[in-house]
This record gives structure tokens, C-alpha cells and sequence, in this order.
């Protein structure tokens, strides 16, 4: 008697002809002015090309020049933040665990049953044949593929006919819209560093680390005569603020009592601070204008270890890892910063348009 194979799965149905990779971050809080990311999502999806954006269709995460596709995922699997390969998200074996569905529940108001990513959100794609991919993951010679930074602006869309409203979530596979940006990542060569890469692109380390967390990797090191946290950051190639967010116990503070003249400017300069630094320490006056009069009598938290302060010799500290002039890993990739041609500044409320004085 011949047996009758079983049938496959509908969610399986457009498996054999994905052509595209996704690497997503999951994020703590997708709703932060800066989130940060906690693990990585493998997703493999079938698109179909929608077209090339232009001037009239840019906005919000789309941008003249991306490329728009749409499509469903078909399976998908879920990677620790950090990782000895930049390719695993590449590797053709993974621990596929979910079908056609991003793992976990959306959930961003409840951060400890937080499990998928949600859209908007930015990544990396590898458009081209699967079949391609290896054990373990390294970036396939295919000039035809394109790799590249991706945003994706949805999962999920109405089905069917007739207004459906709540149905979103199609049978093979959830939907997914997204647009690939040209040009976003860059494959690191031999003798490429921070300093020249911010050189070459316009932009800063600082920049090009946050926006890849494998380069926000720490170390540990023991303060010597003469340190201080300015000679520190210089050295590192970060900021006294970072060095200060890395190691809470820089975070001491300590009264100053305004008088007649006083402005968060000033006090800022006379602590050899930020005002940004001085409004995170004092949200009484986050929105204080910089350049107005502060009121006399009060008294504001302020920094006790300036930066031109000398440490205790012997303090063990953080500090990035990755120098700026640190060789970077030939042959792994990194993100490059979103070039704008304009921006308009959020903080127009707070510059000092008092016109200089006309010189005789």
C-alpha cells in the first residue's frame, strides 16, 4: 500500500521561492527618543518589487532613491544582540521557530513580555536566491544579489475584500512592507577605522556607534596620575557625557545656589558642563530658555567631577572599546548614518538671537 505524502503546510507554501533575508533589531522601547536594542530577528521573506521612490513619494523613513518592495514572511528566527560573526544572520541553518509570524507578542507597553520587533524599524537585507547561503554564514558572491540597510514600515495589512477591519493576518504569512536603501551599509576593508570612515562620510565615532551596537562594546581600564575624564574621552574617542552614562559613580552632585545674572548657560560654563547636561540634572528647567535669568535663591544639582577634574589613580572605569583608530574586523560590515540634505532644528525655541553689536 503506498502511503499518501502529507501535505504541506499552508505557511510553507511560499518557502521554496523566498528571496530575500531580513536582520532586524528588537528594541527595550521602541517608543525612545533613543532605543536600544536587545536582540536580532532572521526573518525570510517572499517580495515582489513595488517601485523606486521618488521626490513626490519621500517622507517619514522613505527617502528619494529607496526602493519600495512588498511581500509575506515565511519563516522566521530570533539571535542574541552579540556575535563573533558578523554573517550568522546569513547562516543557511538557523533555529527557524516560528511559521510565517515574527516570534513573541507586540507588546511595547509591557517591557518584560516584550518578544518581536515591531515596525517602524531598520535592518539589514540580502536580496537574492536562499539557495545560495551557507554553513556557517558568510556574505555570498552574487553581483546580482543586493545588500543593503532596509526599513521596514509595516507588518500586517487589511485582507480580503469588504473592509475586513481586524483581520490582518493572512494565512501563508504575515504581510510585510519595506524599502531598501542603497548605499546604507558599507563592507569594511583593510585599514579601516572609526576615525576614517566618520572622515570619509561626514559624519562622527560617536555617530557610527551608536547606530551599531556591535562597535558600543566596553573595557575596562584602571585611571592613572593625570587622568581626567576630558583626557579620557579624547583618548577614547567619546564624550565626558557617555563616560559619565557607562559609569554611574562619575554621577555624584552637588548644590549651586543662583544669584543675580545667573543663567543655565553660565552655570553650565562655570561647571565646565553641558546645559544639556545641567537640564537632565535639574528637569525643573528642561525647558528653560539657556540665555534667560535664572531665579535668584535657587539651587541647582550640578556635576562634582568636572571634566578638567583629576580621578583617583587606581579608579576602574569603562570606556568603548573600539578607538577611534582601532583597525576594524576586514571583511564584517557596519551601518552608515542616513544622510539629509536640510534639517530644521527642534530647539529653535532656545538660541540666542540677540544680534551682535555693530563695530564702528
Amino acid at each position: 500500500m503506498v502511503s499518501t505524502p502529507a501535505p504541506t503546510p499552508l505557511w510553507l507554501a511560499l518557502q521554496p521561492v523566498a528571496n530575500a533575508r531580513l536582520m532586524l533589531f528588537e528594541v527595550e522601547r521602541p517608543n525612545a527618543r533613543e532605543p536600544q536594542p536587545i536582540r536580532r530577528h532572521v526573518l525570510d521573506c517572499f517580495l515582489k518589487f513595488d517601485q523606486i521612490v521618488g521626490s513626490r513619494d519621500n517622507g517619514p523613513l522613505v527617502d528619494t532613491g529607496d526602493v519600495a518592495y512588498g511581500g509575506y514572511l515565511c519563516r522566521a528566527a530570533t539571535l542574541p544582540l552579540t556575535t563573533t560573526n558578523p554573517w550568522d544572520w546569513l547562516d543557511a541553518q538557523q533555529d527557524w521557530s516560528t511559521p510565517g509570524l515574527r516570534e513573541g507578542l507586540p507588546l511595547p507597553w509591557d517591557p518584560d513580555r516584550l518578544g518581536t520587533v515591531v515596525a517602524p524599524c531598520d535592518g539589514t537585507i540580502w536580496l537574492g536566491p536562499l539557495a545560495q547561503l551557507q554553513t556557517p554564514g558568510v556574505l555570498p558572491n552574487n553581483p546580482r544579489a543586493h545588500f543593503a540597510g532596509c526599513s521596514v514600515l509595516h507588518f500586517g495589512a487589511a485582507y480580503g475584500p469588504g473592509g475586513i477591519g481586524l483581520l490582518t493576518q493572512p494565512l501563508l504569512g504575515e504581510r510585510i512592507s519595506l524599502v531598501l536603501k542603497p548605499h546604507r551599509v558599507l563592507l569594511l576593508r583593510t585599514g579601516d577605522t572609526l576615525n576614517l570612515i566618520a572622515e570619509r562620510y561626514g559624519t562622527t565615532v560617536q555617530t557610527l556607534r551608536r547606530i551599531n551596537p556591535a562597535l558600543a562594546t566596553t573595557e575596562t581600564i584602571v585611571t592613572v596620575e593625570g587622568d581626567t575624564l576630558s583626557l579620557l574621552a579624547g583618548r577614547h574617542g567619546t564624550t565626558v557625557d557617555y563616560l559619565r552614562q557607562l559609569n554611574p559613580s562619575l554621577l555624584r552632585d552637588e548644590g549651586h545656589t543662583v544669584v543675580l545674572g545667573d543663567t543655565l548657560k553660565t552655570v553650565a560654563e562655570q561647571y565646565d558642563t553641558t546645559v544639556t547636561t545641567l537640564r537632565n540634572y535639574n528637569p525643573d528647567y528642561d525647558r528653560w530658555p539657556q540665555h534667560d535669568p535664572l531665579p535668584v535663591g535657587v539651587v541647582l544639582d550640578v556635576l562634582a567631577i568636572r571634566p578638567s577634574s583629576l580621578l583617583d589613580p587606581g579608579q576602574s572605569l569603562l570606556v568603548p572599546a573600539y578607538r577611534p583608530s582601532t583597525l576594524l574586523p576586514l571583511g564584517a560590515w557596519i551601518y552608515l548614518p542616513e544622510r539629509r540634505a536640510s534639517a530644521v532644528a527642534e530647539n529653535a525655541w532656545d538660541l540666542d538671537l540677540t544680534p551682535e553689536p555693530s563695530t564702528p
